[in-house]
C-alpha cells in the first residue's frame, strides 16, 4: 500500500474477484499488517504483481510482459517519467506448492508474478500490463481505496488516507 493507497493485491490468486468487489463497493477500506505499509509500491513487497492470464497463451503473455519498458508510448502520450524501476519486467509462472503444476485461479486461469521493482506510476503500470492480449486482470488496485488500516508490529493500529487528500486539507 503506497502513500496514495494504491495497492498490490492477489497474493492468494483471487484478485479478479477482489477487484470486482472493490469496484462495486461504495467505499474501499484496506486492512493489512505493517509489512505492507510503504510510500512506494514495490518498496516492501518483493513478490511481484500478480497477473491473471489465459492458460492457453501464458508463455506468449510472459514474453510480451517482459518486453514492456518503464517509459512507454503505448498509453498514447509520451511518457516523461519511468512507470517502474526495472529496465524490463521479469515474469514467472506461479507454481503450486502441494500439487504438481501451476496455481489455477478460481476462474481456471494461471497467475504470472511480474516483478518490476518499485512502481512509480501504478496507474500506468496497471494499464500497460492490461494492454497485453490474454491478461485477464492485474493485481494493482489504483485509486480505489479511501482508507487503509495497518496492524503494527507492536500490536497498535494506525490509519492512513491518501497523501493527496491530506494536502487538500492543508
Amino acid at each position: 500500500v503506497d502513500s496514495e493507497l494504491n495497492a498490490i493485491k492477489g497474493g492468494g490468486g483471487a484478485h479478479l474477484r477482489e477487484k470486482l468487489v472493490a469496484n462495486a463497493s461504495a467505499k474501499l477500506i484496506l486492512i493489512a499488517d505493517y509489512r505492507k505499509n510503504s510510500q512506494v509500491l514495490g518498496q516492501n513487497w518483493d513478490k511481484g504483481i500478480p497477473v491473471e492470464v489465459s492458460p492457453i497463451a501464458w508463455q506468449t503473455i510472459k514474453r510480451q510482459l517482459e518486453r514492456l519498458v518503464p517509459r512507454s508510448r503505448a498509453l498514447g502520450t509520451l511518457a516523461t517519467a519511468d512507470a517502474f524501476e526495472l529496465d524490463h519486467p521479469v515474469a514467472t509462472l506461479r507454481n503450486a506448492v502441494r500439487k504438481a503444476g501451476p496455481v489455477v485461479t478460481d476462474n481456471g486461469n494461471f497467475i504470472l508474478d511480474v516483478h518490476v521493482g518499485k512502481i512509480h506510476d501504478p496507474i500506468a503500470v496497471e494499464q500497460l500490463i492490461k494492454m497485453v492480449p490474454g491478461v485477464i486482470e492485474v493485481g494493482v488496485f489504483s485509486r480505489m481505496a479511501c482508507e487503509a488500516w495497518f496492524g503494527n508490529e507492536d500490536g497498535s493500529v494506525s490509519m492512513r488516507i491518501p497523501q493527496s487528500e491530506i494536502k487538500k486539507k492543508d
